[in-house]
Order: structure tokens, then sequence, then C-alpha cells
């Protein structure tokens, strides 16, 4: 069979451009490599800005690092954003690199207390780290579940992505199942003018658990930490022995 030529200049250019800006950053990049007018038109900042401002709004409305972003172009042909998208990956990479080298200090690390954890979220979120490279960096099934449920608390408290959006992710990355305990310690009621026990609650979950609202509780009390009557929180990928801590301690949380 006679294969069949097809000129991209027979489209309209606005069809060619829609076509373009359906496409995702990896398959732009494919497509960019079939011919010379495709690698100009997949370069195009027309594509990359809204791809960039898509996976970075945090950096959509703040300057990072007093990096300027890319001037309004008249070129179609200007290819700014492409490069500046590929700067800031790379940047994001190594950002989230630092994340992971700090929660993963220590070899023989097998849980992390609340000031620990919620150290690592505050940290992304002064990265300003997107959505994207949450899944990219951190949602990876051979990385520690601690890193895992990490990337999920900082995308709840700071991205507030949708539901859905974050278990499409975690099915992509093949990690809903993957399973965290999380312990805390609450400070004993009083009855009958006497103070009972400091309580452990103990609970193994799910990731996907935690996003559908399964362990509403779990959720809220990785994100408070530790206050008012939680003396203690940790997460662990085994059942470790949760005792009570300092006063001391408490504090420096």
């Amino acid at each position: 069979m006679n294969s069949i030529r097809f000129s991209c200049s027979s489209l309209p250019y606005d069809i060619i451009l829609k076509i373009g800006s359906s496409l995702q950053v990896i398959d732009l990049c494919t497509l960019s490599s079939c011919s010379r007018f495709w690698r100009e038109l997949c370069g195009s900042d027309i594509l990359w800005e809204p791809l960039f401002r898509q996976r970075w709004p945090l950096l959509s409305t703040f300057d990072s690092d007093n990096t300027q972003f890319p001037q309004a172009q008249t070129n179609e042909i200007s290819q700014e954003w492409k490069r500046f998208y590929v700067i800031q990956h790379k940047e994001m990479a190594s950002r989230a690199s630092e994340v992971i080298t700090y929660v993963t200090k220590s070899p023989t690390t097998l849980s992390l207390e609340a000031g620990e954890y919620l150290h690592a979220v505050e940290t992304m979120s002064s990265m300003r780290l997107g959505f994207q490279d949450v899944e990219l960096f951190l949602f990876k099934p051979n990385l520690s579940v601690l890193l895992n449920l990490i990337g999920l608390i900082y995308c709840i408290q700071h991205l507030k992505p949708l539901r859905e959006q974050i278990l499409d992710a975690f099915r992509r990355c093949e990690i809903s199942e993957q399973l965290v305990w999380v312990k805390w310690l609450t400070l004993g009621r009083w009855s009958h003018g006497i103070r009972m026990r400091d309580e452990i609650v103990s609970r193994q979950v799910s990731l996907a658990d935690v996003v559908t609202g399964k362990e509403e509780m779990v959720l809220r009390v990785l994100q408070r930490g530790v206050v008012h009557e939680v003396l203690r929180v940790c997460i662990s990928t085994i059942d470790l022995v949760c005792t009570p801590c300092s006063s001391s301690t408490v504090r420096n949380y």
C-alpha cells in the first residue's frame, strides 16, 4: 500500500496550535522530533507559557529567587518559555532532592516525628513545588512511603488539588496501596478529679485511604502535629513502640 504523504502546511495555523496545546510535555517533545516544522512549532512560547503556569501556579504569582519571566514576544517562533521551563524543571528536581536527602539522612530511618515531617512540608512550601513536581519526584514506589506521605500532606495543605487528581496520580505512580503507620499520644482525660493515663492511638493506613476520607482523623492529626492535647505524633514504615516524650521535646515542636 502506498503511504499517504500529509503536508502540515495544508492545515490552518490555529488548528495546528490547537493540536499542540492539547498535548502533555512529553508528547510535545516527542512530536517536535518529527520534523523541522514541528520542532519550531512545538517549542513556541504560545505552547510553553501555559504549560509553565499550569505546572507552577505558585511561581506564576510570585517571582522565585529573583528570576524574571520571559517578556511577551511578538515573534511567533520565540522559544524562551521552553528554555525557562527546562531550567525550572531542573531546579525543582534539585529542590526535591534536598527534601529526599533530609528525610533519608540516616539509612536506618524508619520513622519521623511530627517536627521532622512538618519541617519537610514547610520546606517544600518555601521551594514552591508544584503538583507535577511532587508526582514526578516524591510519588515514587521505590521511595520510602514516608516521602510519599510527606508529598501528600504538602499537596493537601498548600496546593489543594482535587481528591480525584491525587488519586489519579497515585494510580499512575502505583503507590495507592502503600501502607504507613501513624501513631499519636494524647493527654489523658480527667474523670472524677483523676487524670487517666495518656492514650496511644495507632493506625496502619494506606495513602489512598487518607485521600478518600476513610482516615479523616489520621489526616487531621498529621496536619496539626503536636498541639493542645496531642503530645506526640510519628509516622513509621513499621509498627514501632510509641512512648511518651519529655516536656522539653514537646516544646521543641
